[in-house]
């Protein structure tokens, strides 16, 4: 039960900015969740499940600002390269995975420092191929599976609502495909984990919400300057208690 509070807290913590960003639930609450103990098996499968549910509601509110098409591209080649995650799973020990989910989190970080591009440039075929396929590795690993459909999308200076939107619709897909592979290529014991995961998913949803409201509230670029930082930050952490 300790071990469940726990992560209650890390996801709530963490879907608190996911809510008012759009994105980063999981840059946060994976340094966060392994932090405190919680297995990185664990921690990517809790993730994955709160990101499904969580943009499930968006994906359906929004579906008249999806590019179909472009979400389509992405979710198909995410398969693959969630497959190869798993593979990789299966023959890396966890104490090697949880030190890179560490330095993928900085990174992703650094990344979202650089400045937006100021012309559009809507991504080809194959970039949006290649970015679902990254994303779908780091799904199945890391569960850090946003940044990189993050950038994608930012270079093409999508309309606010449109870039919610194929985000969500996104998320939904490649959650879906991750969890099928993990379950049926691994030996992580997914209905054990069914009280962790109820416990994560309610909290992750509300936690959702105050940060809607939080976003409202507070100037854009201080919130995201300090989710930035933040994300550095628990990046570091993680590699140094890894």
């Amino acid at each position: 039960m300790e071990l469940i509070a726990i992560a209650v807290l890390c996801v709530a913590v963490a879907s608190v900015i996911g809510g008012a960003t759009g994105f980063g639930t999981s840059l946060i609450a994976t340094p966060l969740m392994l932090m405190a103990g919680i297995g990185l098996a664990e921690t990517v499968v809790v993730n994955l499940v709160v990101a499904l549910v969580t943009r499930v509601g968006v994906t359906v509110q929004l579906r008249d600002h999806i590019d179909w098409r472009r979400v389509s591209i992405l979710g198909l080649a995410s398969a693959p390269g969630a497959w190869m995650g798993v593979q990789t799973v299966n023959l890396l020990p966890e104490e090697h995975l949880k030190p890179a989910a560490g330095v993928i989190t900085v990174l992703c970080g650094l990344a979202m420092a650089l400045p937006a591009t100021r012309t559009a440039r809507p991504p080809s075929a194959v970039a949006t191929a290649l970015t679902g396929a990254i994303s779908g590795y780091f799904s199945t690993t890391t569960s850090l599976n946003g940044p990189p459909v993050v950038l994608l999308l930012g270079r093409a200076r999508l309309p606010p609502l449109s870039f919610i939107a194929d985000l969500a619709g996104y998320f939904v897909i490649t959650s879906i495909v991750s969890l099928a592979l993990l379950w049926s290529g691994t030996e992580i014991d997914l209905p054990a984990l069914v009280p962790m995961i109820a416990a994560c998913t309610v909290a992750g949803v509300v936690a959702n919400q105050i940060g809607i409201g939080i976003a409202r509230r507070l100037p854009t670029h201080v919130f995201r300057s300090g989710v930035i930082a933040l994300v550095v930050l628990a990046g570091l952490l993680a590699i140094v208690t890894a």
